[in-house]
Order: structure tokens, then C-alpha cells, then sequence
């Protein structure tokens, strides 16, 4: 799956991806930026 990295100012592939709920209900994905290793955010489910 594909975020934006901070870091990088790209949008980057992410790994170690782990699916999460936000408190309001909706879906999301965190993970590491595949270059730098920065922690990664996506709100949405990954399909």
C-alpha cells in the first residue's frame, strides 16, 4: 500500500503494515516508509 512520507515528500510504499480502527469508527493503516523507516499513517480501509 502507498502513503505519503513526511520525510521523503514522495509517496512511498509502506510496510510492516498493521490495520487499525480509529476512535470514530473508520478504518486505517500504519506502517514504516520503505526508504527511511518513518512511521506512516493512512485513514481508510486498504482495499
Amino acid at each position: 500500500m502507498d502513503a505519503y512520507c513526511v520525510k521523503c515528500r514522495q509517496s512511498r510504499e509502506m510496510k510492516n503494515t498493521e490495520k487499525v480502527t480509529l476512535k470514530n469508527g473508520r478504518p486505517a493503516t500504519r506502517g514504516e516508509c520503505s526508504v527511511c523507516g518513518t512511521k506512516m499513517f493512512r485513514i481508510g480501509s486498504g482495499t
